[in-house]
Formats: C-alpha cells, sequence, structure tokens
C-alpha cells in the first residue's frame, strides 16, 4: 500500500468549522487534504488534482454528496469515495454504497471511523489498480508476443532469402536457355514442323521449371504474409513439402542429405498452417546450423495412436546441446549463437505456437551426438 504521504484528498462540505478540523487531523497524519465548499467546486478541483480519495457531505446546497458521487463515478472512476452522513441519512448511505462509494461514516466524525474508513478506501484503490495494471500487463504480452512471433518470422525469412533466389534462379537460367535455343533454331529458316519434337520436349522442361518457381514464389509469399491466425484442417505431409521446398538448396549449399518419412494415410489437425510451418522451418533452420560441416537430417511423421496425436520429429547430426543449456532453449531470447547470429527467439515461437495448436514440443539432446526436436499436435475428431 502506498504511504499516507503519497495520497491526496479532496474534502467537500459546506461546513468551513467541520473542513478545518478534518483537514488538520488528515494533515497530522501525512495526507495533503485540498478543501472545496461546495459540490461543484469540489468536481473541478478533483479534475484538476486528480485525487485518489474524496470525502463528502451528503447533504449540502446546490449538488448534493450522491451527485458529486456519481459524477466522479463517471468521470474519475479510478477515485475512491467516502460519503459523510448524519444518523438520519442512512438510507442516502445506503444509496452510495451501491453507487460505488466505498464506505460512509457518520457524523459527528470521530478519528477512529475517519482513518479506518481511509484505510479501507487506500486498500480498494491499491487493489483496483493492481487489477488494472495486471490486466494492461497481459494485454501488452498478447502484443509482444505477436510482435516476437513476426520478428521471428522475418528472421527466418532473411535466413532463407538467398537460398530461395539460387533455388529459383536454377530453373529460370535454364528456361532461359531453352528459350534462347528454340529461338536460334528457327532462325536458321528451318520450318517449324522440322523441330516440332525437339520443341514440345524444350517446352515441357519450361512448364515444369516454371510451375516450381511458380510454387516456391508462392509458398515464400505466403509464410511471409503478416496475418491473423486462420484455425483450419491442415494437411501434415503438405506442410512438410511445403517447408522442405523452401529449405532445400540451403540443405545441398551446405551437404547436408535430408530423409523425410511420413506415415501414410495421417488424418488432419486443426491449426494455422502458416505458423506451423514456421515451428518447422525454424526447427530445420536450427538443425542446419548445428551442422556446419555437413551432416545428415531426417524428418519423421508419424501417429501416436495412444494420445491420438501426430507426431514431428526433426533429428539432426549436429553438436548437440549442453545439459548446462537444455533447460533454458525455449525462453525467449536464449541463444547458443554468437552475436550478431540470432537474438533466441525461434524455438521460443516454437514454443507458444505448439502451445496455442494444443500440443507440445520437446528436445532430447547430448553434446556431440546431435538433437532430437519432436513436435505433437492432436488431430481433428469427429
Amino acid at each position: 500500500m502506498l504511504e499516507s504521504t503519497e495520497w491526496t484528498i479532496v474534502l467537500i462540505d459546506d461546513e468551513a468549522d467541520i473542513r478545518e478540523v478534518m483537514t488538520m487531523s488528515l494533515q497530522d497524519a501525512g495526507y495533503r487534504v485540498l478543501g472545496a465548499s461546495t459540490g461543484e467546486s469540489g468536481i473541478q478541483l478533483c479534475e484538476r488534482e486528480k485525487p485518489e480519495i474524496v470525502i463528502t457531505d451528503i447533504r449540502m446546497p446546490g449538488m448534493d454528496g450522491i451527485q458529486v458521487l456519481e459524477t466522479i463515478k463517471t468521470r474519475l472512476p479510478d477515485t475512491e469515495v467516502i460519503v459523510a452522513t448524519a444518523f438520519g441519512d442512512i438510507d442516502l448511505a445506503i444509496r452510495a454504497l451501491q453507487l460505488d462509494a466505498s464506505d460512509f461514516i457518520t457524523k459527528p466524525i470521530s478519528d477512529d471511523a475517519l482513518f479506518l474508513a481511509l484505510r479501507r478506501a487506500q486498500q480498494r484503490y491499491t487493489s483496483r489498480k493492481k487489477l488494472l495494471d495486471y490486466t494492461a500487463l497481459l494485454e501488452q504480452r498478447v502484443v509482444n508476443q505477436a510482435r516476437i512471433l513476426h520478428q521471428d518470422k522475418l528472421m527466418s525469412m532473411g535466413r532463407l532469402a538467398a537460398s530461395v533466389v539460387h533455388e529459383i534462379n536454377n530453373p529460370l537460367s535454364g528456361i532461359l536457355n531453352y528459350i534462347r535455343l528454340m529461338i536460334r533454331m528457327l532462325g536458321k529458316g528451318q520450318p517449324l514442323e522440322y523441330h516440332k519434337d525437339k520443341f514440345l520436349q524444350y517446352l515441357d522442361v519450361v512448364e515444369r521449371e516454371t510451375a516450381r518457381c511458380s510454387g516456391i514464389v508462392s509458398n515464400l509469399l505466403t509464410f511471409s504474409r503478416r496475418t491473423e491466425p486462420v484455425v483450419h484442417p491442415v494437411n501434415i505431409p503438405d506442410l512438410i513439402n511445403r517447408s522442405v521446398m523452401l529449405i532445400q538448396h540451403k540443405l545441398d549449399l551446405c551437404h547436408i542429405d535430408l530423409t523425410v518419412s511420413v506415415t501414410p494415410g495421417l488424418p488432419v489437425v486443426n491449426g494455422d498452417m502458416n505458423q506451423l510451418q514456421q515451428c518447422v522451418i525454424n526447427l530445420m533452420l536450427n538443425a542446419i546450423d548445428a551442422m556446419p560441416d555437413g551432416g545428415k537430417l531426417m524428418i519423421r511423421v508419424e501417429m501416436e495412436t495412444e494420445s491420438n496425436r501426430i507426431i514431428i520429429q526433426v533429428q539432426d547430426t549436429g553438436t548437440g546441446i549442453s545439459e548446462t543449456d537444455l533447460p533454458h532453449i525455449f525462453e525467449p531470447f536464449f541463444s547458443t549463437k554468437e552475436a550478431g547470429y540470432g537474438v533466441g527467439l525461434g524455438l521460443s515461437t516454437v514454443y507458444g505456437i505448439m502451445e496455442r495448436h494444443g500440443g507440445d514440443v520437446a528436445v532430447v539432446s547430448q553434446p556431440g551426438q546431435g538433437a532430437t526436436f519432436t513436435l505433437w499436435l492432436p488431430v481433428v475428431t469427429g
């Protein structure tokens, strides 16, 4: 609770002697006290000073205490209001409590009753403030999680960019060469019928390579787009294929052999394809980083019938994870990489995505013996 010297009290009463006596008692206790003789001037004082607590008489000429209470709760809802009543105004006191007054005290006002009411008002004010602060913190955490999710995706995009450029450049070079070859052949003046069979072969290659480039670009755009989570049935083999398509050339460049094993006939899961793809790509990129001299990457997908979940395992033959680091790898901003090569968001993002999908993630690893990351996803039922 705040110390009394941190609290401002506005005292509203049309009787000057009552204001003077109460002000002296409150100031002696360490409160900052501001007085007003009417409800109207009291409201103006409250709007200017923003006090934590208001003590108002109920019966006053012009704006009475009930109207003061209603106005303050409308304009300054966090301010606590204590009403002062005569013994014959108990009905009005009950009405004040119904309007969210924190307490009431009866005249003549004793110091014991006054400070008891103040303690209750302080407790209410402090509890309300803590609740508001906690709610704001939760809201900010949601915003921060979305920001981290997108930031990690951008980092993954940066790591994929060079690989995708090469992945597209190779088929484009082949397409360009075939087109130039056909132009040269036509330039020799020979009839089109003479080249028909060769042209059909060339055009077939051009069509396939163009479709491949289109698929890569489309997949990359889908992965990079910042959209709200959209939950729908997700085909896991399709998820793996899309992820491998974006990562394949990087695997080739890093001399990593990829093996994919997917159990046929898997049921679908409910989830966001984009976010689940981000999980798989993050794990594959981490595996590549763990094998700087090349190695083997194995992806296994199977059904765990006991728990009615699909298991996705990403296993590498890399450097492994130390026993000291292992308990912390899913924490935000924890990274074992050198400065400039990661900020520790990838695995925490994977953890958050799996949690939102009702799934789970775990890792088994030893230094020098690689690592196996396992994702569990509940299947669609009914």
